[in-house]
């Protein structure tokens, strides 16, 4: 692990035009295994937009450095919505309430969310296996078909046998930190680190978030090995 977690709150400083903003664009359903729905990455329509903010992140991971000059990274970023009726089993999951799937971001060295709805409790975890095995970080308990099945809303899906393959999976994990969501928060961790979201939406509400998955970083360091250096 690279990158320590990172928390600032007050992200923005003009937080509520940037909600406006996100509620402006249209949002469709992308490939993958999860929930919700997402804009098209930012850099393909706004890209001051989306240098300001990664430039913003990249000075919190790198303070003492020329951004322009020292440090160079590749970043897809995206305003991400998701609805009770997205998440709903996991909310009313008896055994784990409102917990998601457990996962790293595979192709990520870094990865930030910025919450944008006005509420709490729609957070995310980090969270660390209960045994060693490496296994677990792809959640290898879970079959990726039984995730798009729930998402993407298979009617030959049975609940109880989604129930059963998430809360195994859930099992293998114990908590480390759990990141409210707090308005214009802004959180971050190293990609390799397993993480999951929280939600305790109710209907008609929903999780509105801005992420950026940072897949190469080129920098004189990295934190957390610098730290260790004697």
């Amino acid at each position: 692990m690279n990158y320590p977690s990172l928390q600032v709150n007050n992200f923005f400083d003009n937080a509520d035009y940037i909600r406006d903003y996100a509620e402006s664009l249209e949002y469709q359903k992308p490939d993958g295994n999860y929930p919700g729905l997402r804009a098209a990455a930012i850099n393909e329509f706004d890209r001051d937009f989306f240098d300001n903010i990664n430039f913003k992140i990249m000075r919190l991971l790198y303070p003492d450095h020329q951004i322009n000059k020292n440090v160079g990274w590749n970043v897809t970023s995206s305003f991400q919505k998701i609805k009770y009726e997205d998440v709903e089993a996991h909310i009313l999951n008896k055994e784990h309430p409102g917990k998601g799937w457990i996962h790293n971001d595979h192709e990520s060295k870094f990865t930030s969310i910025i919450y944008l709805s006005k509420y709490d409790g729609c957070g995310t975890a980090l969270y660390s296996p209960k045994n060693n095995y490496m296994s677990n970080f792809n959640s290898v308990k879970a079959d990726a078909s039984i995730k798009n099945d729930y998402y993407y809303k298979n009617p030959d899906l049975k609940l109880d046998e989604y129930y059963k393959a998430l809360n195994e999976h859930l099992n293998t994990f114990k908590l480390d930190c759990l990141f409210n969501s707090s308005y214009n928060k802004m959180i971050g961790f190293d990609g390799s680190n397993p993480h999951g979201a929280f939600y305790n939406l109710k209907p008609g509400e929903e999780r509105l978030s801005f992420i950026s998955f940072f897949g190469d970083i080129l920098a004189p360091y990295y934190p957390v090995p610098e730290m260790r250096r004697t």
